[in-house]
């Protein structure tokens, strides 16, 4: 019983020399680092190299800027749809850029995302896109659909990094078959 006594004895003046600082977490130590939870909005910035391979001839590679709003729907699927713009390096038509598949443009993109762990600050996620080109198009062009993987880091509460690729099928026709290869990487903004 003394010894209870006296070690609450010692404990009690040391405490009380703590100063108020080391005692009172910061705001930011407070707040989770999580990729998200039902409700969260982000918007993301980034880019990507874009790949299309044909059957038929030797498409250029496509580099591109593009930004995205998503919401968690749910505490794991989020929904998501963004725009990208694009420029081109190589090709067999490197000084005539044609229309249609493989050309710079402006694509729009949707799709749902399936997050792991949203609640921790890594999650993997899987998803599925439809991309369409919205300019430079040819009339036969009916998108492609993309299967994504991903990986997102939560930085601090309101900043995420991501990292992600897929791999889709062109809905051009039988005629020929198109496969789309998609890389990005860039930051996302929690509201």
């Amino acid at each position: 019983m003394a010894v209870v006594l006296v070690c609450g004895w010692t404990a009690g003046p040391v405490a009380a020399q703590e100063s108020p600082s080391a005692v009172t977490p910061r705001r930011e130590e407070l707040e989770p680092h999580v990729i998200g939870t039902k409700g969260t909005t982000a918007i993301g910035f980034g880019g990507y190299l874009d790949r299309t391979y044909s059957s038929e001839r030797v498409l250029p590679t496509n580099y591109t800027i593009q930004i995205d709003a998503g919401r968690f729907v749910t505490k794991r699927v989020v929904v998501r749809g963004g725009l990208s713009g694009s420029g081109s390096a190589g090709g067999d038509d490197a000084d005539d850029r044609p229309t249609g598949l493989g050309a710079p443009a402006l694509h729009g993109s949707a799709g749902l995302f399936y997050y792991l762990k949203p609640q921790s600050m890594w999650s993997p996620y899987a998803g599925a896109e439809y991309w369409m080109q919205l300019t430079q198009r040819a009339a036969d062009d009916k998108g492609a659909a993309v299967g994504t993987l991903g990986l997102e880091g939560a930085v601090s509460r309101r900043l995420a990094i991501f990292l992600e690729g897929g791999y889709g099928l062109g809905l051009t026709g039988p005629d020929e078959k198109t496969n789309r290869v998609v890389a990005r990487a860039g930051m996302r903004l929690k509201f």
